[in-house]
């Protein structure tokens, strides 16, 4: 009996570690960008964010420093094209920093870097959106020396949560908001003093249930159970340590079936993913299953990205050749060409 028992086991773990491996010598992404797009504006800006449409192989992409968020969309031949740019004066654009679509395709939410401010621009009858912001909200006073980063709406709509973190000189936080309808209200956040480092990329679970955050400083992913409309301020899960292969985390998303994760690394240069359990709400392993990296992936400080709704498409932004300051502020030489940010469009590989 006791040796059927051991070669059950014997099997069952040899099995289950071959599926790992498996797992992790797959290549998630075809390594090499199927397009690079670069900035074609006069002025090098900073390419923060990019999210796709919910339903639609569409991604709108945030220009910080030129002041502009483009829509994109994919054509039958994988060639992205600009079907809309929202520009001020009418788009009271103030640095935006991260820009997302609602679950229903019918708004945008754009946070703004100078302000601190939130606007939302709603769906016309067509594929585009209001030219100008329908409404504007701010981050509550609590959190008047944060800056808005990352920002993601729950699975099922009715909620926006803002990640706030920056440069050392300023205050981290994460907001949590209500949405209805073109507005926003804030109605929970956790504070400088309840967060163990400096927030960059959030999203939620599939479930809806928790989020997960990156921290850059110091480097880590935590993971904060949502529960009657409030953050719990102490994570379920932490995972850091040189193992984990974070370096200075942007970004973070889920993938659309919800059985791995992906981090943006700038100093590295890699995006990193993760297996993840969407039942439990848990990262599986520490260590990751597969590393986007250079010199095929092209990239030079990633920082924003997305995965399309069909699970086709993965979108990295890149800054390019920047430097940081001793603050932690992140800077670039004033000759420094536009076309040094880009978008890199990567197509995902079916398992």
């Amino acid at each position: 009996m006791n040796l059927i028992l051991f070669f059950t086991s014997f099997c069952i773990s040899f099995f289950v570690g071959w599926s790992t491996t498996i797992y992790a010598v797959f290549p998630i992404v075809n390594p090499v960008p199927l397009i690079v797009l670069p900035n074609n504006d006069n002025q090098y800006s900073l390419i923060n964010s990019v999210h796709f449409h919910p339903t639609q192989n569409i991604f709108c992409v945030t220009y910080t420093h030129n002041n502009k968020v483009c829509l994109y969309k994919i054509n039958q031949d994988s060639n992205p094209s600009i079907i809309q740019t929202l520009c001020n004066p009418s788009a009271c654009l103030k640095e935006p920093q991260h820009a997302v679509f609602s679950p229903d395709g019918k708004k945008i939410v754009v946070a703004n870097w100078r302000d601190r401010s939130l606007n939302v621009y709603l769906k016309k009858e067509n594929e585009l959106f209001s030219d100008a912001p329908s409404t504007s909200t701010y981050l509550p006073n609590t959190l008047k020396r944060s800056k808005p980063h990352g920002i993601a709406f729950s699975p099922c709509g009715n909620y926006l949560v803002v990640a706030c973190g920056a440069a050392s000189f300023y205050e981290n936080g994460i907001a949590l908001f209500k949405s209805t309808g073109k507005h926003l209200i804030c109605i929970n956040y956790l504070t400088h003093a309840e967060l163990p480092g400096i927030p960059k990329g959030i999203c939620f679970t599939p479930d809806g249930t928790h989020l997960l955050v990156s921290f850059c400083e110091p480097c880590a992913l935590s993971i904060y159970k949502v529960q009657n409309e409030k953050i719990k301020p102490v994570p379920e899960q932490i995972i850091r340590g040189i193992e984990t292969g974070l370096s200075r985390p942007e970004d973070v998303k889920i993938a659309p079936d919800g059985t791995y994760c992906a981090v943006s690394n700038s100093t590295l240069n890699t995006v990193t993913f993760y297996l993840f359990n969407k039942d439990t709400n848990r990262i599986i392993d520490s260590t990751p299953i597969y590393s986007l990296q250079n010199p095929e992936a092209q990239l030079t400080f990633p920082h924003g990205m997305d995965f399309s709704f069909d699970g086709t498409y993965l979108a990295i932004t890149q800054f390019g050749s920047v430097y940081f300051n001793e603050l932690g502020r992140v800077l670039w030489h004033p000759s420094l060409p536009s076309e040094e940010g880009t978008v890199n469009l990567y197509l995902l590989n079916q398992r």
